[in-house]
């Protein structure tokens, strides 16, 4: 039988390991890799976890291992909140169905008709910063109207005037709450899931979803592509499936997309990248939406990829062993916590020269080496990435060039105030989709 990872264990080093994660947890984690590898065994306080780090281990873990192993309830719960099971929170066969019926809606084809609905909200909140508004909560509200036109075909009051959409959400249903989740409800807990969820009432979407699967007209929408789809024994999808779908999509990039903006903003301001993507953001949507294929290649995308590699807006990826195996010739036993942080991958050397130096040329022409899909992945990696990375990415890059064309990055992260990202202490922040 294999044995344990090394590390720092037991009730003492315990003790020691937990105050040192709360002064600095990355430096924790990269001081941990430091000395004892790529795997490394170690309590927090008295709960025993693991850090998997480096291309290879991190592979096997997620492409060979992935079925051994299962989020932990406080992670569901802040996807979850008042509602019922979507892919996020979903495990095994029903997941697995669950994420073949979902793929249609995020293919490339699919991401190419929804552009335009992120363009004309990303114009409308651009005016609305421009006439001096609250800039941090424009650019959350841009992610709920966008994900409410996607999903549902609906807008939010007071914004979207003469759109012709199926119904208005009420502000505090598509704004929805801030919420914590923490490992036993313990505020004191090694992590916990800071980020924005459904609020407990949601009474316009349950009437949208209600009169939809009642034989209301299809529209171009994720909700209609829900009602309508078939699972393999040829049923569908029961009303309360659908609505625990629909619900986490509408929350999905509420933390993630203007946590990237911000720190994209910020990373650009002041150097050369700034300029370049003023002058492509001229070239590409002086004449409307720009394609899927020209923003695959842009030089703002290698912008915004390399801003994640430096701020990913999951810096901790955290799963517990639900059936036990080996991996790199150390046991894993039932029940261990699992880190992989995206964060400590991003800035090894071994992957990345100068780590710590902004440069979108990495991401242009393939610059990263064949390694790229297992150290670099702000959105996941494996069977479980995120499924909506694509439509985050050019979603993203969209709103980015528009703005380019109005605003410098340096007045657009000053408008922002703190970066969002930011956190001390616990935390463990989420990417979009099924990654988290």
């Amino acid at each position: 039988m294999p044995p344990p990872p090394p590390g720092p264990k037991g009730e003492i080093l315990g003790r020691l390991n937990f105050a040192t994660w709360r002064a600095d947890p990355f430096e924790f984690l990269a001081s941990l890799a430091k000395r004892y590898g790529d795997v490394v065994g170690f309590d927090l306080g008295r709960s025993p976890g693991i850090l998997v780090n480096g291309a290879a281990a991190v592979r096997a873990l997620f492409f060979e291992r992935d079925g051994c192993l299962r989020k932990p309830e406080f992670v569901k719960d802040s996807n979850r909140g008042h509602w019922g099971d979507g892919l996020t929170t979903l495990e095994g066969i029903e997941w697995q169905t669950r994420r073949r019926l979902l793929r249609p809606s995020f293919t490339t084809r699919a991401v190419a008709a929804r552009l335009p609905i992120v363009a004309e909200c990303a114009a409308e909140m651009l005016d609305r910063w421009a006439a001096g508004a609250d800039a941090a909560r424009e650019l959350r509200m841009l992610t709920a109207r966008i994900a409410a036109r996607m999903v549902l075909d609906a807008d939010v009051q007071g914004y979207g005037a003469g759109v012709p959409c199926s119904a208005l959400l009420p502000m505090d249903e598509a704004y929805g709450e801030d919420y914590a989740s923490m490992p036993g409800g313990d505020p004191t807990a090694r992590l916990i899931m800071t980020r924005p969820r459904a609020p407990r009432r949601m009474d316009t979407v349950l009437a949208i979803v209600e009169n939809r699967i009642a034989g209301g007209e299809p529209r171009d929408d994720a909700l209609s592509a829900l009602i309508k789809a078939r699972l393999p024994d040829g049923g569908r999808l029961t009303r309360e499936e659908i609505i625990g779908e629909v619900i986490q999509m509408l929350y999905a990039g509420h933390l993630t997309i203007p946590a990237v903006l911000t720190a994209f903003w910020r990373d650009v301001a002041g150097t050369g990248a700034a300029a370049a993507i003023a002058a492509e953001a001229e070239q590409m949507c002086a004449t409307g939406v720009p394609e899927p294929a020209a923003v695959s290649r842009s030089y703002c995308l290698a912008a915004l990829r390399e801003s994640m590699r430096l701020h990913p807006p999951a810096p901790i990826l955290y799963r517990e062993v639900d059936v036990p195996f080996e991996l790199g010739g150390y046991a894993f036993a039932r029940d261990v916590a699992v880190w992989v942080s995206p964060r400590l991958l991003h800035l090894d050397k071994r992957y990345f020269a100068d780590p710590h130096c902004f440069r979108p040329e990495r991401f242009i022409k393939g610059g990263l080496a064949g390694a790229s899909a297992s150290v670099y992945l702000p959105f996941g990696v494996g069977p479980r990435a995120c499924i909506g990375n694509q439509l985050a990415a050019h979603q993203m890059v969209v709103i980015a060039l528009l703005a380019a064309r109005r605003f410098t990055p340096a007045w657009i992260g000053n408008r922002l105030g703190q970066d969002p990202a930011a956190r001390s202490g616990s935390y463990y922040l989420t990417d979009p989709g099924d990654a988290t």
